[in-house]
């Protein structure tokens, strides 16, 4: 699929104008091209460099240099010791209230992706009962993954009565955005304080064996109370996170 995708888009390029550039802008823009068109999909894997040498008409330098500069552009996600992925679209920055990581520079932020594994109607016990005074609430879980090497698991608490028609709502349409955007969008609900907090605690077990870690394990437990006008609270939403990740920015936020 991959060698297809590459090889029909190296022959759609191949205008003398394109055979001018140098051969790793060749294939860089080729692999470019293959992403934007939909023939490479986002979170596909390529082939190892040295299976890409063997079949494209690039040498391993080529190749490598094309790979990086698409990785540069934010195209791909090359991760060492697990190969080269087509990037997903991150959320913004400016939309990143919380899970601002940062990145080894000490002052940018790391990509953000958000992946919704379940919207349901629960009566689960915890803070967020007391915080938003009913036991009668939907949850939003979500997977986020931290630059394509650091994941946590995050559930977002809403009182039911306030968004009942929330459980319509497909989980694609809440990947990759800003949630406290969307929630004022569609139901009204206008989030104008946040205050967080963080805590070491055991990870639980839908967490541990959500993301493939030793049960018991201890990680981060980050707690986001949200509030509406007049201070009302509105959503509770806490993540889980392993031991080891970049640093997370804390502190209260207003609208």
């Amino acid at each position: 699929m991959v060698f297809s995708a590459l090889a029909t888009v190296l022959e759609d390029g191949s205008a003398a104008d394109v055979q001018r550039l140098p051969k790793y802008l060749q294939l860089s823009d080729a692999i470019a091209r293959a992403i934007l068109q939909g023939r490479l999909k986002t979170g596909e894997k390529l082939p190892p460099e040295s299976e890409l040498a063997r079949v494209l008409p690039a040498s391993l330098g080529t190749i490598q240099r094309a790979l990086n500069s698409l990785a540069d552009q934010g195209l791909l996600i090359r991760r060492h010791g697990h190969g080269t992925f087509v990037a997903e679209p991150a959320m913004a920055p400016n939309d990143l209230w919380h899970f601002r990581f940062l990145a080894d520079d000490g002052r940018s932020l790391l990509p953000v992706y958000t992946q919704v594994r379940t919207i349901e109607a629960v009566r689960r016990p915890g803070p967020w009962c007391d915080f938003l005074g009913t036991k009668d609430l939907i949850a939003v879980t979500r997977r986020i993954d931290v630059n394509h090497a650091h994941m946590g698991i995050s559930e977002l608490y809403l009182p039911e009565a306030r968004v009942p028609d929330l459980l319509k709502v497909a989980p694609k349409q809440l990947e990759n955005v800003n949630i406290r955007a969307f929630m004022a969008d569609h139901f009204g609900i206008v989030t104008e304080r946040v205050r967080e907090m963080a805590a070491c605690a055991p990870l639980p077990e839908t967490v541990t064996a959500a993301l493939g870690l030793t049960p018991g394990l201890a990680g981060l437990a980050y707690h986001m109370e949200g509030f509406a006008h007049r201070d009302r609270p509105i959503s509770y939403q806490i993540a889980w996170f392993p031991p080891g990740g970049p640093r997370l920015v804390l502190g209260e936020k207003h609208e």
